[in-house]
């Protein structure tokens, strides 16, 4: 359990590191794709929504999961912008993980498969949220911010 709760802290600072990506971003660039095939950090937070939206049960409900966000493949060529700015999006997001985590958390055995996927445990699962998911998503952001020509905070 211990370990368990150390992922879940990881996954917090993930999401700590997240939120500067948005430092100094406008609200006009929040949707804005540096390039067709990248998307855009709007459509990141997205994604990043999308995957712990279904953590708890039922799913959180949010503008941000929009099916299309679940996997680059499903999304890259339908871009989403939603009429959010990055105050709003950072809110939402915060929402969602806080719900994410009160459905960790609340989890009695953490080796329990997950009821979403027969073959995921709640272990497994927040290993992945906090030690892989959302850092990589976050520099994927730091990237698309560098390529608008963005000056970023040192990340």
């Amino acid at each position: 359990m211990e370990r368990y709760e150390a992922f879940i802290e990881a996954w917090d600072v993930a999401h700590w590191e997240f939120t500067l990506a948005f430092e100094g971003l406008s609200d006009e660039d929040l949707w804005k794709r540096a390039h067709p095939s990248l998307l855009s950090v709007g459509e990141l937070a997205a994604h990043i929504a999308y995957s712990e939206s279904q953590l708890p049960k039922p799913d959180t409900e949010s503008p941000l999961t929009d099916q299309r966000t679940r996997y680059y493949l499903h999304n890259v060529d339908d871009p989403l912008v939603l009429d959010l700015t990055c105050e709003q999006v950072l809110a939402e997001l915060k929402r969602i993980h806080d719900a994410a985590k009160a459905a960790a958390l609340a989890v009695a055995d953490p080796n329990a498969t997950v009821h979403w996927r027969d073959d995921w445990t709640w272990y497994e699962c927040v290993k992945y949220m906090g030690c892989f998911h959302v850092g990589y998503h976050t520099g994927q952001a730091f990237s698309v911010r560098h390529l608008m020509g963005h000056t970023t905070n040192d990340n």
